[in-house]
């Protein structure tokens, strides 16, 4: 049997091997651990290069986003000077056996056109009114009525 002598030595054998294991543990691995504690999942280490790459990106695309927004400026002043002048956008959908008069009354319904009976006079006139295709179309009111009666009849 074990005497108090021989378990007092395994103790302290033990307790030498766990302090050996812990030192070389901390001593020798914790270059790369320092490293990963470092950077958090939002942080990215970049070489100068890279940087530089990036900031040069960042100039280019704020530079579109302001050539973008004068555009978007230059296109809405027209509108601007409409005085509250507002298009109107429908989609007209032309149905087999439908008449010019009752294009012409759903365009006048929606404010395309300022008199039913011209734009009927204007397709007869031009005889197009054998010619009106079936299909939806996409009207708006700034579109003329010569626009309107070339893109119903194609």
């Amino acid at each position: 049997m074990l005497d108090r002598r021989s378990i007092r030595a395994t103790g302290l054998g033990m307790m030498a091997s766990a302090l050996v294991l812990y030192s070389a543990v901390y001593f020798f691995n914790s270059a790369p651990d320092s490293e990963a504690a470092d950077t958090n999942e939002n942080e990215v280490i970049l070489s100068s290069e890279e940087y530089n790459t990036l900031q040069q990106e960042l100039v280019e695309w704020e530079e579109r986003v302001h050539s973008l927004e004068r555009e978007a400026a230059e296109l809405s002043e027209p509108e601007e000077e409409g005085e509250g002048e507002q298009i109107t956008r429908m989609i007209l959908t032309i149905e087999s056996g439908m008449t010019s008069p009752e294009i012409s009354e759903q365009l006048f319904s929606y404010g395309l056109i300022d008199n039913e009976d011209s734009f009927n006079e204007y397709l007869a006139d031009q005889s197009l009114t054998d010619n009106i295709q079936i299909g939806q179309y996409d009207l708006n009111s700034t579109m003329t009525v010569e626009q309107i009666a070339k893109l119903i009849t194609n």
